[in-house]
């Protein structure tokens, strides 16, 4: 795990929490479940509603047969440990905007919102450009290079 998300409150997207099931990649799958564990011990984890709806969405059409719907409702449970943020009507406004202005997709700048949102310094995914500093608060990481 990098150093500098040990003090940060950091929002991880939803590719972590389905790496923590794919056994296809043991580097990502040891990284994922290495973070898991940090930021729920630490409470500077942070989550929105959309990480839980994409990871069951996920489960379901890609990972059914390694997940049993017991083993997916029970972590959909573990998460709610998380706090996650609700998606309401002022967040995907905000969330438009950002689409505009960076050029994110629909749920990538709803992702991006909710962690500004929460106050986060760092956005924990490898589905966007490394480095890139949104609104200057929000840094977007790459835990897996």
């Amino acid at each position: 795990m990098k150093d500098e998300y040990r003090n940060a409150v950091c929002y991880l997207d939803t590719n972590i929490f389905i790496y923590m099931h794919d056994s296809s990649d043991i580097v990502k799958k040891d990284i994922s479940a290495e973070l898991y564990r940090f930021f729920i011990s630490t409470g500077r984890g942070r989550i929105s509603v959309q990480v839980i709806s994409e990871w069951r969405n996920v489960m379901i059409r890609k990972y059914s047969a390694m997940v049993s719907n017991e083993v997916r409702r029970r972590f959909i449970r573990y998460l709610e440990i998380w706090n996650p943020l609700p998606i309401t009507p002022s967040v995907i406004l905000k969330a438009d905007e950002l689409c505009e202005q960076y050029r994110f997709s629909a749920y990538d700048s709803i992702h991006i919102q909710c962690a500004l949102d929460m106050n986060c310094e760092y956005f924990l995914s490898e589905d966007m450009q490394e480095g890139l500093r949104i609104s200057d608060k929000l840094t977007i990481s790459n835990p897996y290079i």
